[in-house]
């Protein structure tokens, strides 16, 4: 065992890294190590956009979101009698890793919108963190669960900075995934993809999706197991939404486009709970706004 008992300076800090057999680690302590450094940066990143925006003279990158699409089509005119959205996180994405954009999201949420429920998909991403990292079970969890605790402490502030205009509650697919209607919905979801043909075939195009955008993935890679993850992920996900619409939470804002979600929205399978049905979805365009100063 290894024990570390002062690291006194960052030389001392180096030294121990560079000297460390990791060889003698498993395969899996190594990706448990991989993904917490990979954290890290992201975490570093934060801190380090945090600390621009405080020095005078700093040029801070701005992102503006506009609307790309809202499905179904014909309620884009009338978009505004909607009062309230869901926000969805998706724990991994870009999109969720720069400060910036996700500014931009909220900035656009809070001028267009009274409520905000913002669904941190903690529970979800475990499915992610196995497909990536290969952990199993428990473990991919906890990585999970810490992973939407460490974004909602992270960006808890910049909600607050726009909760004058729009109200944000933050809620974690974990909570939801514990009521009674979600199992309900979930089993009737994992009976349609195995019955029904379209539903299957939505369900697999989704699966291709998003195993191919992980580029840590080969297609060589995909076997029954990632595929299964896939699936779940996807029933999962839709059952969640389900039970937010049941609640009259019908409208998603996401930046960037879910083509299976869209699909379903504009009406193209009829054979999913009517709550999914009745879903409003609007796909947001995120563009580098210029540069601005701490004088401006």
């Amino acid at each position: 065992m290894i024990i570390f008992n002062s690291m006194n300076s960052r030389s001392d800090r180096e030294t121990i890294i560079e000297n460390f057999d990791w060889n003698q680690l498993s395969l899996e302590q190594l990706k448990l190590i991989q993904s917490r450094i990979n954290q890290a940066i992201d975490l570093k990143r934060n801190e380090l956009y945090l600390t621009n925006s405080n020095t005078k003279n700093t040029l801070i990158y701005q992102y503006k979101a506009s609307i790309y699409k809202v499905s179904p089509v014909h309620l884009r005119s009338s978009l505004s009698k909607y009062q309230k959205c869901i926000f969805g996180i998706s724990l991994g994405s870009k999109n969720f890793l720069n400060r910036g954009r996700i500014e931009g999201c909220i900035k656009w949420i809070s001028e267009h919108f009274n409520a905000c429920l913002v669904l941190v998909t903690d529970s979800i991403y475990r499915l992610t963190i196995e497909v990536r990292e290969g952990f199993k079970g428990d473990e991919a969890w906890s990585e999970a669960i810490r992973t939407g605790e460490q974004f909602i402490n992270q960006n808890y502030s910049l909600f607050e900075q726009y909760s004058g205009n729009c109200q944000f509650q933050l809620k974690t697919t974990s909570e939801i995934e514990k009521r009674s209607d979600f199992k309900t919905y979930y089993e009737e979801l994992e009976k349609l993809y195995k019955k029904n043909e379209s539903f299957h075939g939505l369900v697999n195009l989704f699966v291709q999706q998003y195993l191919n955008r992980d580029q840590q993935v080969e297609t060589s890679q995909v076997d029954e197991l990632r595929q299964h993850l896939g699936i779940t992920y996807f029933l999962e996900e839709c059952a969640i939404n389900a039970c937010l619409s049941e609640q009259g939470w019908q409208v998603a804002v996401y930046p960037g486009s879910i083509k299976t979600f869209e699909d379903i929205s504009e009406g193209l399978h009829p054979e999913v709970p009517l709550p999914l049905k009745q879903m409003v979805w609007v796909s947001l365009r995120l563009k580098k706004s210029n540069a601005k100063s701490d004088k401006e």
